[in-house]
């Protein structure tokens, strides 16, 4: 699992269209994109996981850390107003390019039996 980090040009994208460029979220057949604040206790448990995952199986996994970003309100809005969701991570899988789940925390468990790995 390759896991990287969106960029500022990306997060401007995602902002001014409502929704992750097909380039995002069809990057490989499996895409997990997590929205997320830096200081949160559950992203902090979670990432302690997603070190952990192995680095060869073919799935993306973008992060972004909202609360870091110059696009912080809007990224907010975004997550809360159009996905209805105010908790925090929150993490929307895709499969082709298509969204098939969302999610807020879940153990390593959880996460590999979303995305059938």
């Amino acid at each position: 699992m390759k896991r990287k980090k969106l960029s500022e040009n990306q997060v401007f994208e995602l902002v001014k269209t409502g929704d992750f460029s097909p380039d995002i979220i069809a990057s490989k057949q499996k895409v997990v994109i997590i929205l997320t604040q830096d200081w949160c206790p559950d992203w902090k448990n979670m990432k302690q996981w997603l070190d952990s995952l192995d680095e060869d199986a073919d799935v993306d996994i973008c992060e972004l850390l909202y609360n870091r970003s110059e696009h912080f309100q809007d990224c907010l809005s975004l997550k809360e107003n159009k996905w209805n969701n105010s908790l925090i991570p929150y993490l929307r899988y895709y499969r082709n390019g298509v969204l098939i789940n969302e999610s807020n925390y879940v153990t390593k468990e959880e996460f590999l039996k979303i995305l059938h790995v």
